[in-house]
């Protein structure tokens, strides 16, 4: 079982990683002001798009 859940899908590379991982997501702001573009609000230290958001989220 175990060996069958291990062979699951494709090994990613960097660019692959860093697109799930977030890419520009990632950016490390301490106010929003530091965010720009679609990511234009700083929670817990990192840049997020609110575009879509459900909820309002944490902005510093």
């Amino acid at each position: 079982m175990k060996k069958s859940i291990l062979t699951l899908g494709k090994t990613l590379n960097k660019v692959e990683q860093k697109e799930i991982n977030g890419g520009l997501v990632g950016l490390r702001c301490y106010r929003s002001e530091d965010c720009r573009g679609p990511f234009d609000c700083c929670s817990f230290g990192a840049c997020i798009n609110t575009t879509h958001a459900i909820f309002d989220p944490y902005c510093s």
